[in-house]
């Protein structure tokens, strides 16, 4: 009887929070895991291609969009915008871990390609709910994918990324009629009824990540 295969360990780091970051290969799948925590993989990547999917759609018609991604994780959302964007668009994105931006350009979870060479793309490395503190030219889109949801934050200061003051803060940093995307593991009314209290016109759609009927994630949608 064959053993199961061993995970491959292929980097890992230290988190300005003193926590251990660990970048392992199994299979054909890569982990990334946080003191032993499960963050993200490549092994259910649907819901995150289909969170860039509805941005796309909305914005139909835009031939020099300017769209926000908080989130880098393994590509994937970045991936599935630059394959549907037009060749005007302008993509930021925001990662809080320059460790996952340079995995992101040695490993190329993705894609065989440099994704954030492409020249649409501008990375910054910062905090996604302090840049939008920042932002002086409002977006036609903001892509939320730094957290398991609303009540799941990967870091404690994401929670000013779903209350009611910072829902406010992000349709602020949106063109009128601008739209926001979040990513989330599972549905919430309470954040629904958040966005509404920010200003948003909001709704929810279920997504399945990688083909099981019976697994689902959730996409919520507010219109500035």
């Amino acid at each position: 009887m064959t053993g199961m295969m061993r995970p491959e360990l292929l980097a890992s780091t230290t988190t300005p929070d003193r926590r251990r970051m660990t970048l392992t290969l199994h299979g054909r799948d890569y982990y990334i895991e946080v003191d032993g925590q499960g963050l993200m993989s490549t092994r259910a990547p649907g819901s995150e291609q289909a969170l860039a999917d509805f941005a796309a759609r909305e914005l139909e018609g835009n031939p020099h969009p300017r769209v926000l991604i908080g989130g880098l994780g393994l590509g994937f959302t970045l991936g599935a915008a630059l394959d549907v964007l037009p060749p005007g668009a302008s993509v930021v994105v925001v990662e809080f871990f320059e460790t996952i931006v340079d995995w992101n350009r040695k490993f190329g979870f993705e894609s065989a390609t440099d994704r954030l060479a492409d020249p649409r793309v501008v990375v910054e490395v910062a905090d996604v709910a302090n840049y939008l503190r920042t932002v002086e030219r409002p977006f036609d889109a903001i892509l939320l994918d730094v957290d398991n949801g609303p009540e799941a934050w990967c870091l404690d200061s994401n929670k000013q990324l779903y209350d009611v003051p910072g829902l406010t803060r992000i349709r602020q940093a949106l063109q009128p009629g601008g739209l926001l995307a979040v990513w989330s593991a599972e549905g919430s009314s309470a954040f629904e009824d958040r966005l509404v209290a920010a200003g948003f016109t909001a709704r929810s759609e279920d997504v399945n990540p990688r083909g099981r009927k019976r697994e689902r994630h959730t996409i919520f949608l507010g219109r500035a």
